[in-house]
């Protein structure tokens, strides 16, 4: 019976040692915000494209050292012009600092029409940075692209 209670004992503070060793898990990608959806594909024309791919390109060459390059990934979402993109970015904050304890990360290379807003991991395992661009007269959308080492599920 000693034997079995210490065997209990032994395996219970094996397992707690383990968990609080254990850093927790970065989750997947924090829902979007209002004013942010994701496309069923990207509608933006051949200038759109061109402007966004100017904006994350040295974000994600950036990136790259950083994190794992086979991990990361574009996220092509699409932002609403008249959304407040501070919000957007408070929500992105909220989630990824204050309930996961994620890091911001310095400022990002940006062009001279869009804005960048990171965080990294407590392990500096993961990583995830929004990249948008500022809508120009006319543009009722713009991209916001999420380079990030985190999986989809949750992101609703």
């Amino acid at each position: 019976m000693r034997r079995a209670a210490w065997l209990v004992t032994a395996g219970l503070v094996v397992g707690l040692v383990t968990a609080c060793s254990t850093p927790p898990p970065s989750g997947a990608v924090p829902a979007r915000p209002a004013g942010v959806e994701a496309p069923d594909e990207y509608a933006f024309g051949d200038d759109v494209a061109a402007r966004d791919l100017r904006a994350w390109g040295p974000v994600y060459d950036a990136l790259v050292e950083e994190v794992d390059e086979e991990r990361l990934r574009n996220l092509p979402l699409v932002l609403d012009a008249d959304v407040d993109v501070a919000e957007v970015r408070d929500a992105y904050q909220s989630e990824l600092v204050g309930v996961r304890g994620w890091d911001a990360m310095p400022e990002q290379p940006t062009v001279d029409d869009a804005w960048a807003q990171g965080w990294t991991s407590p392990d500096g395992q993961d990583a995830l940075v929004l990249v948008g661009l500022e809508p120009r007269s006319g543009e009722t959308h713009v991209p916001l692209t999420v380079l990030t080492t985190l999986p989809d599920e949750g992101a609703a």
